[in-house]
């Protein structure tokens, strides 16, 4: 491209070709002596090898068979834990079994908590202590049956979060109840709540 006297300018085709060139040729130079240069390398590391028989080859290949090649395995070989201990969620230290009602089971539906800022974790639990009352399995003590309904009655972020409580920790009710209020109102909401009444 030259310019003119208006500073304005216009397009050569014939120095664009010649530079096109140019640049090709600096290019090709470049390649030549770099691979000039890496054929000089390979023929001064190359050692000539003694020639060996067919027999030293055969027991050479003898002593360090190859290894055998991994099983094919499917999708569905991942998901299986081959008798490790996988993570089944919440596990009481004594889990007990019983038949949930009807009832029961939509009353803790009904009212499930999902951990969000606008759910007060105190009216959750008094709502299912109420949920808990509609059965009363026999043989089944009063905590064994709320460790066995309480999670039933979480959901979301919630539910995870009992999830990832490590099994047969906790023996009583009592216990999971201090830990879901450590979790869900901890200590900095109740100074902020009194602070309020008392600033009122």
């Amino acid at each position: 491209m030259r310019g003119n006297a208006q500073g304005k300018l216009l397009y050569d085709l014939e120095i664009e070709k010649t530079a096109k060139k140019n640049r090709k040729a600096a290019r090709l130079a470049r390649e030549t002596a770099r691979l000039t240069n890496t054929a000089e390398k390979q023929s001064d590391t190359e050692v000539s090898s003694p020639i060996t028989s067919d027999d030293e080859i055969r027991t050479m290949g003898d002593e360090n068979p190859p290894p055998p090649p991994h099983p094919v395995r499917t999708l569905g070989d991942y998901g299986q834990n081959n008798g490790r201990n996988a993570n089944l969620g919440f596990q009481p230290v004594n889990p007990v079994s019983f038949d949930i009602k009807n009832t029961v089971l939509n009353a803790l539906k009904e009212n499930q908590y999902s951990g969000a800022e606008s759910q007060c974790p105190n009216l959750h639990l008094e709502q299912f202590d109420e949920a808990c009352g509609y059965t009363d399995p026999p043989n089944v003590s009063e905590s064994d049956k709320k460790l066995r309904l309480f999670k039933l009655s979480l959901t979301g972020r919630a539910r995870d979060w009992i999830d990832t409580l490590p099994p047969h920790t906790i023996a009583t009710w009592d216990e999971l109840a201090i830990k879901f209020k450590e979790r869900y109102f901890p200590i900095h909401k109740f100074l902020e709540r009194r602070n309020a009444i008392t600033t009122f």
